[in-house]
């Protein structure tokens, strides 16, 4: 047992981090189980997300509505009337934001600096999140061809890039400070 005491740290982060990551992954998964109104389908944070694509693109505008998918739980935006692309469950970020709560938990350092980190951290995380979706209702409109390239290798580097450079600035700047 002497052995693995230096490795002690290493432990309890991996005990921490899947320990918040599986409890928040299960509240996710209640919350997006339930029953949501018409208005918030398929879930108030995807209804939001691409309601908030659609005010974004109108405001530099382009003519862009949405509507909650009957059948499929998703929001459906319309550029000019033509359908460009659903927004899922999994095009809001919330998993993300989760892996990233995970990370700065099991290195917490101090309730107020951890939470504000964690509400600052989250909130660019959106940001950048419905950022992508308005750049790939563009490129879906103006550059087809690369739309697909866009939406599985660019995005997702730009959006896991991001929380990776926050992991490392709480890191490197919270941690010590």
């Amino acid at each position: 047992m002497e052995t693995l005491k230096p490795y002690y740290s290493i432990f309890k982060f991996v005990a921490v981090f899947f320990g918040i990551y599986i409890l928040l992954s299960i509240s996710y998964y209640l919350f997006l189980n339930m029953e949501w109104s018409s208005y918030n389908y398929p879930d108030p944070i995807t209804s939001e997300i691409g309601h908030q694509t659609k005010e974004l693109l109108n405001s530099i505008g382009i003519k862009t509505d949405t509507i909650n998918s009957p059948t499929h739980p998703s929001v459906i935006l319309f550029i000019n009337e033509v359908r460009i692309y659903r927004i899922i469950e999994g095009c809001n970020a919330v998993s993300v934001m989760i892996l990233f709560i995970s990370f700065i938990i099991a290195f917490a350092q101090g309730l107020k600096k951890t939470f504000l980190f964690i509400l600052m951290g989250t909130s660019f995380i959106y940001i950048v999140n419905l950022i992508r979706l308005v750049l790939l209702a563009l490129i879906y409109v103006s550059y087809k061809d690369y739309a697909h390239f866009a939406h599985e290798i660019i995005f997702p580097t730009i959006i896991y890039g991001a929380v990776i450079i926050l992991w490392l600035y709480w890191i490197k700047n919270m941690k010590n400070a």
